[in-house]
């Protein structure tokens, strides 16, 4: 099936990703209930055997578009490269080790068609191990201000489970390509001082593949940078709040981190 205007680019990034792993999220997209999309893969991959994995599933289904860059963009330009070439109204963003759930794509439009005002929509995911085991379950604020406040200080929408409308990416711009780490929070902060409004889904809408819950002092040091620059009176005592929370925890060790991540985001929530 082929769409000539589909509402929906799927933007995906991969880099030698498995054969198995990738086949199994490209298939959760192919199998989606909402059939008006196109799906660009951005394959970064050097494993000429990831690649030459990929280029295999991407020509099973005539909506998926594949293009390898001539050199490592990172995760930033690779974005943006798909988002340039994107023909729908609506951006998808999706990770090539995840898995859509099967309506996905339907929940997301249907609720941007109804809400207008809406121009970043995020949904729950469910965490799961390198072998597909469930782990735990994550929810997001459903609101614009919820989400908003929480943003100061934590993560309120699941990066790869974001649908945003190319409008406000065509006006305020995409990711930022300086930015290694936390190009997602810097681009929400960014929207966020534009006066763009974001909702979160309620229903899980992302299988996200956790397979180390470490995160380098460098990761750290670009979700500061993005805060730091994106810095506005609204919401201060959360954003004061947010900075110094984050200071404090990429001082702490490894270990440490990765204890509190455990029995705080792991624990079991079923939804």
């Amino acid at each position: 099936m082929h769409v000539l205007r589909p509402k929906v680019s799927i933007v995906v990034p991969t880099f030698n990703e498995s054969k198995a792993v990738i086949e199994e999220s490209l298939a959760s997209i192919s199998g989606q209930s909402f059939i008006e999309f196109e799906c660009l893969v951005i394959d970064e991959s050097t494993d000429p055997e990831a690649a030459r994995a990929c280029i295999e599933i991407c020509e099973r289904d005539q909506r998926f578009r594949y293009f390898h860059p001539e050199r490592r963009m990172g995760l930033a330009a690779s974005l943006n490269l798909g988002i340039s070439m994107a023909r729908g109204e609506l951006i998808a963003r999706f990770d090539s080790d995840d898995i859509c759930i099967q309506n996905r794509l339907e929940l997301q439009v249907d609720f941007m068609v109804s809400h207008s005002d809406v121009d970043v929509l995020g949904g729950g995911i469910e965490i799961v191990g390198e072998n597909g085991e469930s782990l735990a379950f994550r929810k997001y604020p459903s609101d614009h201000k919820s989400i908003a406040k929480r943003l100061q200080m934590t993560t309120a929408i699941a990066h790869p489970t974001a649908m945003i409308r190319k409008r406000a990416i065509d006006e305020y711009g995409g990711y930022d390509l300086s930015f290694r780490f936390s190009e997602d929070l810097d681009l929400w902060l960014r929207f966020l001082a534009h006066g763009i409004r974001f909702a979160n889904l309620q229903q899980v809408l992302v299988k996200y593949r956790q397979v180390n819950t470490y995160r380098s002092p460098t990761h750290w040091r670009f979700n500061l940078r993005a805060r730091l620059r994106n810095f506005r009176l609204q919401f201060l005592p959360q954003r004061i709040f947010g900075i110094c929370m984050i200071s404090i925890w990429a001082c702490l060790p490894a270990g440490l981190q990765s204890r509190i991540f455990h029995g705080l985001v792991l624990r079991r929530n079923l939804p």
